[in-house]
């Protein structure tokens, strides 16, 4: 199957010029204008994208994409879309599967109507909707070198086909087949494992916890599930305790409380604790944190009465409308 690159203004949707979707980059005729026929590119007209791309001349080869010189057209083309990203680098930003690639320009004779609203007349490729990818803006990230051995020249056309070209295409092929890009890096960390050991951590913690007050004479419940702002209850006699149970890993004592996990902790009530346990899967060490009227800080209850070192932070709250 050939494939052409064609390189494009830069654009989020391609859906034609909006007030929250102009174009950048393009040549001469985009910054003159403030537009260009590109700018429909991804714009569906029943089933069917018309696309364009300023072509060298009047024409594009169709000889060099395996037509011959009597073809007005070539259908079956992967056509690779670029843009330059407005911080550098040309990068691909989406690509037509299955695509036709006409020689010269083609004019409607009934112009959609995104292209009628952007005063486009025509057309040079066409393609399926349906077989057609426009990359996520934080998705465009696969840089085609330009004006080295190898890579796209100056020309907004660019059909590959030296040998130099073919260890890049190759990897262009894979992105476009895969959906993913052979540049891409492997997460650091499976997260499945990931969240295994944060719930190991956690019960270590909350065992550790329970066996504490269990061992001073209190009954110990859970009200994890309950999600009131503590994670534990614990009674004796008159003495009831809500305390909210941390696990760490590491030996550092750093912890972040959720909005319903601190309005509980900002009460600042003599019944509250706050339970922290370092090193909770080799060697746990608990420190129990409650509120000093006396001090008028949270502190450590241990033999120092260290005092917390409190940062609120701001949250907001979004909705998508």
């Amino acid at each position: 199957m050939p494939i052409l690159f064609c390189n494009v203004g830069w654009m989020e949707r391609y859906q034609g010029i909006r007030t929250d979707d102009q174009i950048s980059g393009g040549g001469a005729y985009v910054k003159k204008e403030g537009r260009g026929h590109e700018v429909c590119n991804f714009s569906p007209d029943k089933d069917t994208l018309y696309g364009y791309v300023q072509a060298p001349g009047a024409q594009i080869n169709l000889d060099r994409l395996g037509a011959t010189s009597g073809d007005d057209s070539i259908t079956g083309t992967t056509v690779v879309w670029t843009a330059t990203r407005p911080g550098g680098g040309t990068t691909i930003v989406g690509w037509y599967k299955d695509a036709t690639v006409f020689r010269d320009y083609k004019k409607f004779k009934n112009p959609p109507r995104a292209q009628s609203q952007n005063g486009i007349d025509g057309y040079r490729i066409t393609a399926p909707a349906g077989s057609a990818t426009l990359l996520p803006v934080d998705a465009r990230v696969f840089e085609i070198p330009r004006q080295v051995k190898g890579g796209m020249g100056q020309s907004n056309v660019w059909y590959a086909d030296s040998p130099e070209s073919a260890e890049l295409v190759e990897k262009v092929r894979e992105l476009i087949e895969s959906g993913q890009s052979p540049h891409a890096r492997r997460p650091k960390h499976d997260r499945a494992q990931d969240q295994e050991r944060k719930a190991r951590v956690e019960k270590a913690a909350v065992h550790a916890c329970c066996t504490h007050f269990e061992k001073l004479g209190y009954d110990v419940v859970s009200v994890e599930k309950d999600n009131v702002g503590w994670d534990l209850v614990a009674k004796s006699g008159r003495s009831s305790l809500r305390i909210e149970v941390k696990g760490l890993s590491g030996t550092a004592f750093s912890i972040e409380l959720t909005p319903n996990e601190y309005n509980a902790f900002a009460q600042q009530a003599n019944d509250y604790r706050l339970a922290v346990v370092t090193d909770a899967l080799k060697s746990p060490r608990l420190s129990i944190c409650r509120y000093s009227n006396e001090q008028t800080a949270w502190v450590v209850e241990d033999n120092d009465g260290r005092a917390l070192e409190i940062k609120v932070k701001q949250s907001a709250s979004i909705t998508c409308i």
